[in-house]
């Protein structure tokens, strides 16, 4: 009898360890690859992922919706904004990859640690402007924006990482993605420049623009007490 009531009571209990939603905050580490390394070094970003895992009998599989940001390109050219030069600040030029995707992930194992495999369709944008900011407050705000490059291209990622849990509902997270981002008009430093009538001039080029992006962050899991409520 104590045999059957435990082989009840089991499964709902380790239904309720498993989290039905995901939110993680993550800093990248990028790198080029393929044609678009000949030009672009190493980058920076940051990610946002959201994931569900609906189905209370099998929480491995779910959707993922992912919304990103990386700099692959950074440029700062010393300017006068006065006639005498009493009044100085920076243009500051910066290559960016915005990015959104949605897919499936599967977690592969259950438990402390949990590795996971990813796969998401969405868009890339490529974003090359120019700000105004003073030269000795480089955390001041940015005045006149301008941009020199959009274009939106589409893009599939795929990836694959692991959580370490380190609280009860908080793991830290390690993945590893890759950006395929097809063929793309984009900027790199060195591609605005300036000829001696003082008119910005714009080099776009094109091609593969392809990168390997390197994740670390926190995950949330939320809603792990769904299996106890049902059985209230």
């Amino acid at each position: 009898m104590v045999q059957g009531l435990d082989a009840q009571v089991l499964p709902r209990a380790s239904e309720s360890r498993h989290p039905f939603l995901y939110l993680d905050f993550a800093g990248l580490a990028s790198n080029a690859v393929g044609e678009f390394d000949d030009l672009v070094g190493a980058g920076g970003g940051m990610n946002f992922s959201a994931k569900v895992f609906p189905l209370e009998d099998s929480r491995n599989f779910g959707m993922r919706a992912d919304l990103g940001w990386v700099v692959y390109g950074l440029e700062k050219i010393p300017t006068c904004i006065s006639d005498p030069c009493r009044v100085q600040a920076n243009i500051n030029t910066s290559n960016n990859i915005f990015y959104f995707g949605l897919g499936p992930e599967v977690i592969l194992i259950r438990g402390r640690f949990e590795p996971y495999v990813y796969g998401t369709l969405g868009t890339s944008v490529f974003n090359t402007g120019s700000t105004l900011q003073g030269e000795y407050f480089e955390g001041a705000d940015t005045h006149f924006n301008t941009t020199h490059l959009n274009d939106w291209t589409f893009a599939w990622r795929a990836g694959g990482g692991i959580r370490y849990g380190i609280w009860e509902d908080l793991s830290l997270d390690f993945g590893v993605e890759h950006h395929g981002n097809g063929v793309a008009d984009y900027l790199t430093k060195g591609d605005v420049t300036d000829d001696s009538d003082g008119k910005t001039i714009i080099n776009p080029r094109r091609g593969e623009a392809n990168l390997l992006t390197f994740r670390l962050g926190m995950s949330l899991g939320l809603g792990r007490d769904r299996g106890d409520e049902k059985d209230r």
